[in-house]
């Protein structure tokens, strides 16, 4: 997988998770902790529609 993308849900910054910064739990669910305010946090993959293979903003 490349690099994630995502706001943090604690602290609201952006985080850029690297393939090593996060483990994959499920074919839709991956886990990684913030580098800024290092809360754990999971979030979903985007599996279908055009953002499905790129970085998720939170278009």
């Amino acid at each position: 997988m490349s690099t994630q993308v995502r706001s943090c849900p604690k602290c609201s910054q952006l985080m850029w998770l690297k393939a090593d910064q996060y483990e994959v739990l499920d074919a839709e669910t991956v886990r990684g902790k913030c580098p800024h305010c290092s809360a754990t946090v999971r979030f979903k993959l985007v599996a279908e529609g055009s953002n499905a293979a790129g970085p998720k903003m939170g278009h």
